[in-house]
């Protein structure tokens, strides 16, 4: 549906543009003026006139032939050979360490040593 509309649209918008440009086109006809009419031709007589100078043409010149100058040769290209890939050491997989929950706070360090002696003073 809305398809329909909008080419109903752009038909209309088209059409409107048309009619405007043929109606601007047909008022745009200019009526050229008559032409001004000519003097009449007046003969003199040219038996008191001095003679034309005489102009002599100037020689062509030759334009000088471009010399290029020549392509120096180029280096041969010198492909070197691509180097085999070494190969990668093995990847060692590290398993992550297991971390016990504490409520205290800070960085846990690890496990603690206790003598028993000083185990044996708390059981008391």
């Amino acid at each position: 549906m809305k398809m329909k509309a909008q080419l109903s649209l752009a038909a209309v918008i088209m059409t409107g543009l048309l009619a405007s440009g043929c109606s601007q086109m047909s008022a745009q006809q200019v009526v050229e003026p008559p032409p001004a009419p000519t003097p009449d031709k007046v003969v003199l007589d040219c038996s008191k006139c001095a003679p034309a100078p005489v102009v002599t043409p100037r020689p062509v010149v030759k334009p000088r032939p471009i010399v290029r100058p020549r392509p120096q040769p180029r280096p041969p290209v010198v492909v070197h050979p691509r180097p085999q890939p070494q190969p990668r050491p093995p990847v060692v997989v590290v398993p992550p360490v297991k971390v016990p929950p504490v409520k205290a706070k800070g960085n846990y360090r690890g496990k603690i040593q206790i003598d028993q002696g000083v185990m044996k003073q708390y059981q008391q």
